[in-house]
């Protein structure tokens, strides 16, 4: 009895450990898992917060709709867009996978409600076709370019990257001859690679891949995956990458990314995950906290972006040694007067990069007088070794009268900070030290790289220009009521991959930035169309001031 109770409680681990090992996600068993790039739409939660009836209020759906070109199997599916088979609660997954040549297969996927109105509404987008079958799978090509498959469940449309760019690219020489629009047939393989996904395995695709399969576990109304190494592996510049050993930072690439539209902002975090021998030399040297004091000496309220970051420089020579080039870098380096150990020795790994007090300002010297970008400039490091980082500057100043400057860039430096500007003032006054407060600098701090960029002050100043074009002040002043700022913090290590964290912030807090970003490109669109509107009414005016030609011929 003991005996079978042990063999009992060993089956059932075995279980557990080969059930878990074999888990898939419903959503990567029909992508390849050689595709470079996927999004998924997780439309249930999208049209939670963007209900379909808000949609309905938009200018462009209204024009859409009232259009009397316009069918009426068109407008049923506007009305409803459920009514064209496809289940938007079980989401959209869109994908790149590498075809023939340079060219990607665009795919589109999801799940079926009805696969007879799905069939119907693919006949209803090409009355010329009909649907074929190969297997199980319904095949049907619209307008001779795009491959629709589908079966009971399931359905697939499959799109060339040519065809896409034969469209978008094509045009016409001088003389009015086509040049080079029409793209090669390539429906028989588009056919073959539609009817494929639907069986694909597990080892050949995304159905077992545990980062794409956490990426889908995040809460989020978007998710992205990005597979760089496929990206390289087929890019022409791969060979050359490989030469120079650049092919380690491309190993093991994966970025993923996960995007919410919460109350007041745009969310979006992002993880990285490279190679285990790239792993271990960021690890080993990744920052600690950026310097929050280096933020509060910059000499100016009216500070639009910032940069701030903190590393270990040694990290530096160690990635230039693992991809090979430390021998190449140091014989121009030598040249100049330094090496690569005087550049990782010259700093401390605190880093500061700023833009203030923008403002456009007339150019006088010019007699239209265009107004151009005038800002302050900051670039700052912690001094590490002194003789060091004096070599650099010394490269500087001789890269510099080469160029047929006098000096190099204003700066400036005490015993514990360098500091470029392009004002020699500005960068004494930021060595001299300040106390400024600025909202940004909680939301950034604690995290080895944090970003700021107010993009109300910049809209702020460029609304400031004189227009009589009511159209684009109209624009800018919804632009202004819309966008607020971008902080973003990153450099984190977290369950075997790199982390970052993007906020989108918006003017209003307190509605759902989805509903705010419907609002603000419907409003984009009705100035659009607007301005459509008088420019025709202002040419048939035109055409009607217009005197008719007078005949000059002479009556005999």
């Amino acid at each position: 009895m003991k005996a079978f109770f042990k063999f009992a409680i060993a089956f059932i681990a075995l279980t557990i450990i080969f059930s878990s090992c074999g888990k898939r996600n419903e959503q990567g068993k029909m992508i390849p898992k050689s595709a470079v790039f996927v999004a998924e739409i997780n439309t249930k939660s999208l049209g939670e917060k963007l209900p379909w009836e808000d949609v309905k209020q938009t200018g462009w759906y209204k024009k859409v709709y009232s259009d009397i070109s316009t069918p009426e199997w068109r407008k049923k599916i506007l009305d409803n867009p459920g009514a064209s088979g496809i289940d938007f609660d079980k989401g959209l997954i869109f994908f790149a996978d590498k075809s023939a040549g340079n060219n990607y297969y665009i795919v589109v996927e999801g799940s079926l409600k009805s696969d007879k109105d799905f069939e119907q509404f693919n006949k209803n987008l090409d009355p010329t076709q009909t649907v074929r079958k190969e297997g199980d799978i319904n095949l049907i090509t619209l307008k001779d370019k795009t491959i629709a498959g589908w079966d009971s469940k399931h359905f697939a449309y499959v799109m060339n990257s040519a065809t896409a760019s034969s469209e978008m690219y094509s045009w016409k020489d001088s003389t009015n001859s086509q040049i080079n629009t029409t793209p090669e047939d390539n429906s028989v393989a588009q056919s073959a690679f539609c009817a494929k996904l639907f069986s694909l395995k597990s080892d050949s695709s995304l159905a077992k891949n545990e980062k794409f399969g956490n990426l889908l576990k995040e809460n989020g109304d978007l998710h992205f995956w990005q597979n760089s190494e496929e990206i390289m592996n087929n890019s022409n510049s791969m060979g050359m990458f490989g030469m120079l050993k650049l092919d380690v930072f491309f190993k093991n690439n994966i970025s993923t990314y996960t995007v919410n539209f919460d109350k007041g902002k745009i969310e979006v975090d992002q993880k990285g995950y490279v190679s285990k021998e790239l792993m271990d030399v960021l690890k080993k040297y990744k920052g600690d906290k950026i310097n929050t004091d280096m933020i509060k000496n910059i000499p100016s309220q009216n500070v639009i972006g910032v940069l701030a970051m903190n590393f270990k420089p040694e990290g530096i020579l160690e990635l230039v040694k693992l991809s090979g080039t430390d021998g190449f870098i140091n014989t121009f380096t030598q040249k100049m007067g330094f090496n690569l150990d005087d550049f990782v020795k010259a700093n401390n790994g605190d880093l500061l990069l700023s833009l203030s007090d923008f403002k456009m300002k007339s150019d006088t010297s010019t007699k239209a007088g265009f107004r151009l970008p005038d800002f302050n400039f900051l670039f700052s490091t912690g001094v590490g070794d002194k003789a060091s980082l004096q070599k650099l500057i010394d490269a500087g100043k001789k890269i510099s009268s080469q160029m047929g400057k006098d000096s190099m860039v204003n700066y400036a430096m005490n015993d514990k900070t360098f500091a470029i500007s392009n004002s020699g003032t500005f960068a004494n006054q930021y060595l001299a030290g300040n106390n400024n407060k600025y909202d940004f600098t909680d939301k950034i701090s604690g995290h080895p790289i944090g970003l700021f960029i107010d993009i109300h002050k910049i809209l702020s100043e460029l609304s400031t220009r004189k227009t009589n074009n009511t159209d684009e002040k109209a624009m800018m002043d919804q632009s202004l009521k819309t966008w607020n700022n971008i902080t973003m913090t990153g450099g984190d290590f977290k369950n075997n991959a790199f982390t970052a964290n993007t906020e989108i912030n918006l003017v209003d807090q307190n509605t759902n930035s989805l509903k705010q970003l419907n609002n603000y490109m419907d409003e984009m669109y009705k100035l659009v169309e607007a301005k459509k509107a008088r420019n025709i009414n202002e040419k048939r005016l035109d055409s009607l001031l217009t005197p008719p030609p007078i005949d000059t011929v002479k009556v005999k």
